[in-house]
């Protein structure tokens, strides 16, 4: 194919006047070479020029070679081959490759070597001709001759030809070299094939001497972590962290914390949680929140609540985020909650850290499955385990005076909010506010809404919208007044209907007293 070109390739060897049209290289000036030198000579030129990387002047002495009538041997052909794959230049070795055949040069590996990696900015079809070319010649493909067309398969992403030719390698016993194996296993993990990605490298490590680059395993750490695949993150965390000493950045490392919780590894989780000190990173509510995930998901709740008190030893405020994980473990039913309790009291007998978050988490489960009472009688126990209520406390046993309707309980709390001294919040006055309204006098609600504003509070919206939808059930005039206040701060009835009943109630009140 390539020989029947209109720039025949000996041409491009013997013309005095060929021009170098598709070399990458500057321009420089040539010295003519001396005549009359010996093959041995001008191969000794060849290889001394192709050192310096002068292309062009190695061209210009082969032509010199061809002139005096030396016939070229194959160590300059692969020579001029090898310069021509460095500089990407496929044209010019493909007329090297050509002139060789002419000559009646047999190609070794090595020149194919060069032929293809003359290839790898050309369409696949000039790979494809190379290894045609190859075949024709009888030259079985060397690891040399796997990495160049690996290379150039990977450039062009074409991961399945890439790695079938690794598998090839495998099933012929032919160790890859290092480079190939690399260019595949990055290709494999960028594109999420992780498990693919770890066989390959683990396979390579095990049959080779030589050891993966350890970006390698870092980016298959980090692929791994990405897609929450925990096998891949079992067999690359310990060889990055502990075996190669690499800290990796905080986002794989939070990647990994995150896959340990989903998956439940509390160990895996604990180191993530060491390293992230080591590497300089303050920790953070998040982190600890993976850990009492990971815990729960293993089945190990009495640590997991043990952890809610480290947590509040390191300076950390546990959210609702850090106990909603052991919250949906043990509210799913009644022996889950009396297991947790149960747990409760044995944290406090064997002193293992007992903290007001944990007997939270407990109360707010029983609020769950409506058992106030028991609730309850856990806030009342709280002295019996040395701990004190806070506001966050109340607040959930309002919760439950809500769901029960129970206003009486309601305002005890509240006197006992004000004999512990702890101050309500903008949730403890909608709470109270949401708990008037379950009563069918509700002038409270009202008290509580003045209340909440002169404490320095902003009723959200919602506030004002329970207001006006039980004034309007109640044929309640102050309905227009809630109405006017949420105009006031910019608010909207969230159904818009509710506009229109509240002045339907306002003109029925006027025409009854007419």
């Amino acid at each position: 194919m390539f020989a029947a070109r209109a720039l025949r390739p000996s041409r491009l060897l013997l013309s005095k006047n060929s021009r170098l049209f598709h070399s990458s290289l500057p321009r420089c000036k040539l010295t003519e070479p001396a005549r009359n030198l010996s093959a041995t000579e001008y191969a000794v030129q060849i290889m001394a020029t192709s050192n310096s990387g002068f292309f062009s002047d190695c061209l210009q002495l082969a032509h010199g070679m061809k002139a005096d009538g030396i016939k070229p041997e194959l160590e300059t052909y692969n020579t001029l081959l090898s310069l021509a794959a460095r500089d990407r230049a496929w044209l010019f070795a493909w007329a090297i490759f050509d002139d060789m055949i002419l000559s009646g040069i047999k190609p070794t590996p090595t020149t194919f070597v060069h032929l293809i990696q003359a290839q790898i900015e050309r369409p696949h079809i000039s790979l494809w001709n190379a290894i045609d070319r190859m075949q024709e010649h009888g030259v079985k493909p060397t690891a040399p001759i796997y990495t160049a067309i690996i290379n150039c398969l990977v450039r062009e992403g074409n991961t399945e030809t890439a790695l079938q030719h690794i598998l090839t390698m495998k099933a012929q016993n032919i160790v890859p070299e290092l480079s190939a194996v690399q260019a595949v296993v990055s290709l494999l993990a960028s594109q999420d094939l992780i498990r693919l990605a770890i066989e390959i490298a683990t396979w390579y490590e095990a049959v080779s001497r030589r050891r993966m680059e350890n970006q390698l395993w870092v980016e298959c750490l980090t692929a791994s972590a990405k897609n929450l695949y925990i096998d891949g993150v079992r067999k690359c965390w310990p060889l990055v962290v502990d075996d190669l000493g690499i800290f990796p950045t905080e986002s794989v490392m939070l990647a990994v914390l995150n896959t340990a919780a989903r998956h439940g590894e509390p160990e895996l989780a604990a180191d993530v949680i060491r390293v992230l000190q080591l590497a300089g990173i303050d920790w953070e509510e998040h982190h600890f929140a993976a850990l009492i995930e990971a815990f729960c998901r293993n089945g190990q709740m009495k640590e997991a609540l043990i952890s809610l008190a480290i947590v509040k030893s390191n300076n950390i405020t546990p959210t609702s985020s850090t106990t909603s994980v052991i919250l949906d473990s043990i509210k799913s039913d009644v022996e889950s909650l009396d297991a947790a309790w149960a747990l409760i009291d044995e944290i406090h007998e064997s002193e293992s850290g007992l903290d007001i978050e944990a007997i939270k988490v407990v109360i707010e489960a029983s609020i769950y499955l409506g058992d106030l009472q028991r609730a309850v009688g856990i806030y009342k126990s709280l002295e019996d385990y040395g701990l004190k209520p806070d506001l966050a406390t109340f607040n959930l046993l309002l919760d439950g005076c809500i769901g029960a309707q129970h206003r009486q309980l309601g305002d005890l709390l509240l006197a006992e909010m004000k004999d512990s001294k702890i101050k309500p919040d903008s949730t403890t006055f909608e709470k109270l506010i949401e708990l008037c309204l379950t009563q069918d006098i509700y002038e409270d609600a009202f008290f509580y809404l003045e209340e909440m504003k002169s404490a320095g509070y902003v009723p959200p919206v919602t506030v004002y919208d329970a207001l006006l939808k039980k004034c309007i059930s109640a044929d309640d005039t102050r309905s227009i007044i809630v109405l006017e206040e949420m105009k006031e701060c910019g608010y909207k009835p969230q159904d818009s209907r509710h506009s229109t009943a509240a002045n339907a109630t306002r003109v029925n009140k006027q025409r009854r007293k007419a």
